[in-house]
């Protein structure tokens, strides 16, 4: 493969960069519509259980564009179109197109699918590069985490949605380990490999939240922007669970969670210097300009 190498996102992850590929066709078109958190948590449930998918996807359109190489996915049915789809309609093309299996539910697998995709595009060598500029900034967030310890780590719960409410999984438990503070109600595991993860996204009550007693509550819901997180937490209004929960914490962040927190991409860096620099102070870790809003 080449620079010139035609590539074919079908990722929940940065596909709104570089900006020039935004106005591009898609190729697959969510059935349903948010609404509320708590009205698409309930068309997620019905249109899973009915029909097994929340995508339309365009098999005349991925045929006539000839990708070469399609990134997809198989960590998340809700995100983005499921794997099985994806190669059952790469078998039928000629020339069968590379279909790659971008997964990750921890920053090593990140960053290996950095190389992989630079491979699979021809630009390893760039790959290369790039991986270690995100290495080195995951080491600088260690290094200053570690200068800046006072012995007693923050106790902090990131909120991947918030009617229900649900904790964040898979990395999530592993950025706020790397970023000196305990992660709760989800707590961190080791693979076969060494590397540490969570478990998947969780469903939690609000009594769940009040007993684990967290020092910094981060709010990153999963697909909404800055925007409409703070409208469904005006949703939420002075409800005695709500009300609870902003009682229990010391400090509460909004967070754009649809271009970051939730997307298992390159920007889970940019995320984890956020989280590291909030919860501990060091405000020279935060990224200028990156989207959040001080609740509390």
């Amino acid at each position: 493969m080449t620079a010139t190498t035609r590539v074919m996102s079908l990722l929940p992850s940065e596909d709104d960069y570089p900006a020039d590929i935004v106005g591009l066709p898609s190729v697959i078109d969510p059935i349903i519509e948010f609404t509320d958190c708590a009205d698409v948590d309930k068309q997620v449930k019905e249109k899973m259980k009915e029909l097994g998918t929340l995508y339309v996807v365009d098999k005349d359109r991925i045929e006539a564009l000839r990708p070469d190489v399609i990134l997809t996915q198989d960590l998340c049915r809700v995100c983005s179109v499921d794997l099985m789809t994806v190669e059952r309609i790469a078998q039928t093309m000629d020339p069968k197109p590379n279909v790659l299996n971008l997964s990750p539910t921890c920053f090593e697998d990140m960053l290996d699918n950095v190389i992989e995709v630079g491979q699979a595009v021809g630009l390893a060598k760039e790959a290369a590069i790039y991986r270690q500029e995100l290495e080195e900034r995951m080491a600088r967030v260690r290094s200053a985490v570690a200068a800046s310890a006072s012995g007693i780590k923050p106790r902090v719960l990131f909120m991947d949605w918030v009617n229900p409410f649900i904790v964040g999984g898979h990395w999530m438990p592993q950025m706020i380990d790397m970023a000196g503070g305990v992660g709760l109600l989800n707590l961190l595991i080791t693979d076969e490999k060494g590397r540490r993860r969570g478990d998947r996204a969780k469903r939690v009550e609000p009594e769940d939240i009040v007993a684990a007693k967290p020092d910094v509550i981060v709010i990153g819901a999963c697909g909404l922007d800055l925007g409409t997180l703070r409208k469904e937490i005006d949703r939420l209004g002075d409800s005695e669970h709500w009300r609870a929960i902003q009682d229990t914490a010391q400090r509460i962040v909004l967070c754009d969670g649809h271009y970051y927190f939730n997307r298992p991409g390159p920007r889970l860096v940019d995320s984890l210097e956020f989280i590291a620099g909030y919860v501990n102070n060091i405000h020279e870790l935060i990224p200028p300009d990156f989207p959040h809003e001080v609740l509390k």
